[in-house]
C-alpha cells in the first residue's frame, strides 16, 4: 500500500501510520522494519504504541482493530490529510462475508468490506491476496508474516486457512463470484437506503425525538423497517447480528404502546399510540437552545416551539433553560392558581420520552414556559404590552442523511 501511495507524489502529500499493539515479541521490530521502509522513500510516519486495555468481554482482535481505527483517525487529523488508505484485500473481503453469514446476517452483510466508508478507502479491495503477493514480486518489496494470522483458535484464521484457502483450491473463480454476490448485494441494499433516505426526510423531529408515524411506514416490510431505524441512528454501514436485528423486528410487530426497547448505549424506542417514537439518549439542554429575540408586534403562531411574552416581565432577570423536575408548579396561561408540571404532562398525554426531556424556561428561577405547551399567565402578552419578546427553542438533533 505504501508503495503504491508513494508514487502519487509529487501531486499528492503522502504520510504513513503505524500502530504497534505491543501483544508480540516480534512488535518491536516490525516498527523498525516500517520505519526503515518510509525513511527511505522520505515519507513522514507517525508511531502510535497501545496499551492493552479491553473492555469487558471485548476480544483482542476486536480491540486490536478499534485501537488501530482510532489512531488511524488522530493521524489523519494531525496530518490533515483527505482519506486513510488500508491495505485490505478481496480474501479479507470474502472472509468477512462468510463471518457475517455464519452471524446470521441479512443481505446487508453480505456486501463485506466497504471500498468507501467515510474517510477510509480500500484501494486493494478489488485484489487478491495472490495479486499484492506477485506485486510484492515483481517490485521486490520488503515484508513481515504476523506469525498470529496462523492461529486458527481465531475465527477469521479458521475460516482463511481450514475453509477459504482449500475451497479457492477446488473451485475455480470462487473470489469473483463472492464479490459478484457483494456488489449484487451492495446494488440491492443502495436501492433500499434510497428509498429510506427518502422517507426520512419526512419524519417530524419534536422535542428532541424522531417520530415515526405508523401511516408512514405502513407499506414498509419487517425487514425494512429495521433499515429505516438504522438508517436513522447512523448505523447503515454497520452490519447488526442476527440476534439484535431480529430482536427488534419481534420488538416492533409485538410492541404494546408504551413499551422500550433500548437498540444500543445511545438510542431507545417507544411504541406509542399511533407511532413509534425514536429517541437519543442522555441529551439534556445541551442538546437544545434558547432564543430570546424582540419583536414588533404580537401574532400568535402554530409554531408550539415559539411563544411571544411581555419583555418587560423578564426585564432584568436571570433566565435559564432547563429540564422540568417533580414539584415544579407554575400559573398556567389563563389560570388563577398554580399547576403542577407533571398533571400538565399527563393532562396532554405526553409519552415517557417526551416526559423525560420536557424542558421549561425560567426567570429568576420562576417557571415562565413550559416549552411546547403553556406560557405562564404572569408573561403574557396585554393590552399595555409594548415590548414584546419572542421565546424559541431548537432542538440540536437532525435526521441522518
Amino acid at each position: 500500500m505504501i508503495h503504491l501511495a508513494y508514487q502519487l507524489r509529487p501531486k499528492h502529500k503522502i504520510f504513513a501510520v503505524h500502530v504497534n499493539h505491543g501483544l508480540r515479541k516480534e512488535s518491536l521490530n516490525e516498527e523498525k522494519e516500517v520505519s526503515a521502509y518510509c525513511k527511505s522513500l522520505k515519507i513522514p510516519l507517525i508511531v502510535y504504541r497501545a496499551l492493552y486495555f479491553p473492555k469487558k468481554k471485548q476480544s483482542i482482535e476486536m480491540w486490536a482493530r478499534q485501537i488501530r481505527k482510532k489512531y488511524y483517525e488522530l493521524a489523519r487529523i494531525f496530518f490533515q490529510c483527505d482519506y486513510i488508505f488500508t491495505a485490505h484485500h478481496l480474501n479479507d473481503k470474502i472472509e468477512t462475508i462468510i463471518m457475517n453469514l455464519d452471524n446470521g446476517c441479512s443481505i446487508e452483510g453480505l456486501r463485506g468490506i466497504p471500498k468507501i466508508n467515510k474517510f477510509i478507502l480500500r484501494p486493494l479491495i478489488d485484489f487478491s491476496r495472490k495479486d499484492i503477493e506477485l506485486y510484492i514480486d515483481k517490485y521486490n518489496l520488503p515484508f513481515v508474516k504476523d506469525l498470529s494470522n496462523d492461529d486458527i483458535l481465531i475465527k477469521r484464521n479458521l475460516i482463511r486457512h481450514k475453509l477459504l484457502k482449500p475451497w479457492v483450491e477446488q473451485s475455480s473463480n470462487l473470489l469473483l463470484k463472492f464479490d459478484n454476490l457483494s456488489k449484487k448485494a451492495e446494488s440491492a441494499v443502495n436501492r433500499i437506503n434510497l428509498l429510506i433516505k427518502e422517507l426520512s426526510k419526512t419524519l417530524e423531529i419534536k422535542d428532541n425525538s424522531i417520530l415515526i408515524n405508523d401511516t408512514k411506514i405502513s407499506f414498509l416490510t419487517l425487514n425494512q423497517k429495521v433499515r429505516l431505524v438504522k438508517y436513522l441512528i447512523g448505523d447503515n454501514n454497520i452490519s447488526w447480528r442476527y440476534h439484535k436485528w431480529k430482536s427488534m423486528e419481534k420488538w416492533i410487530n409485538n410492541s404494546k404502546i408504551g413499551s422500550n426497547f433500548n437498540i444500543n448505549s445511545e438510542w431507545r424506542f417507544l411504541r406509542d399510540r399511533s407511532r413509534f417514537i425514536l429517541n437519543k439518549n442522555k441529551i439534556g439542554s445541551d442538546g437544545f437552545s434558547l432564543v430570546l429575540k424582540e419583536v414588533n408586534e404580537y401574532s400568535k403562531s402554530n409554531n408550539s416551539s415559539k411563544e411571544i411574552i411581555d419583555g418587560s416581565m423578564i426585564e432584568g432577570k436571570k433566565i435559564k433553560l432547563r429540564k422540568w423536575m417533580h414539584g415544579d408548579f407554575f400559573q398556567p396561561l389563563g389560570m388563577n392558581g398554580g399547576k403542577k408540571i407533571s398533571d400538565l404532562l399527563i393532562d396532554k398525554k405526553i409519552d415517557i420520552f417526551t416526559k423525560e426531556k420536557q424542558m421549561v424556561v425560567t426567570a429568576n428561577n420562576k417557571i415562565i414556559w413550559v416549552c411546547g405547551h403553556r406560557i405562564s399567565d404572569t408573561v403574557k402578552v396585554q393590552d399595555k404590552t409594548t415590548k414584546f419578546m419572542e421565546l424559541s427553542l431548537k432542538s440540536a438533533l437532525k435526521i441522518n442523511a
